[in-house]
């Protein structure tokens, strides 16, 4: 596959050099991909914007000699109004923590695109109280086949412990937050 073009959440972003950015995007069509934005982080980039955190971008992409190059975005949609909020920014990336994780890379998951889809829409609806990360966090271990769905978490906390110890190391987004 030389080109790719799809559309997908930015999940992450990880500086590289003085310009170029790595984005990790979990896509509709082709699972969790790396890219690489030349470029991104100059001051007269038009493409900055557009590779912000959970925005959801349509994309292409073109196989460099070792990963994708990004040539091309545009933003479907913002979800500007979550970006607003401390508690939601929290809960955000969480989600974008937890799917990074537990998605391995090129690998299609499309319910599980339309999970976070629906809960991201859920939450710029109706407001963070309405919305059950409980029932999403299971419902993402289920799908991506880590929980059988016989037994129910209790709380967040077993939740966590449990993702944890599946991918053997602490959630660096519980202590960004942390008071």
């Amino acid at each position: 596959m030389r080109y790719l073009t799809d559309i997908g959440f930015v999940l992450k972003r990880t500086n590289f050099g003085d310009s170029d950015r790595y984005i990790t995007i979990f896509t509709k069509y082709h699972g969790k991909i790396e890219v690489m934005a030349r470029g991104v982080r100059k001051i007269t980039s038009r493409r900055a914007s557009h590779v912000e955190t959970i925005n959801l971008i349509r994309f292409q992409s073109i196989k460099g000699s070792k990963n994708f190059i990004l040539t091309e975005a545009t933003v479907v949609k913002s979800y500007s109004a979550l970006k607003n909020d401390l508690k939601c920014i929290e809960k955000i990336f969480l989600l974008c923590e937890l799917i990074n994780l537990l998605c391995p890379p090129h690998e299609r998951h499309t319910e599980v695109f339309s999970l976070l889809e629906n809960l991201l829409t859920k939450i710029e609806d109706s407001g963070l109280e309405n919305v059950n990360f409980l029932a999403f966090q299971q419902n993402l271990l289920i799908l991506l086949g880590f929980w059988d769905g016989k037994k129910e978490f209790v709380d967040d906390t077993q939740v966590r412990y449990f993702i944890e110890n599946l991918v053997e190391r602490k959630l660096k987004s519980k202590t960004f937050f942390k008071a």
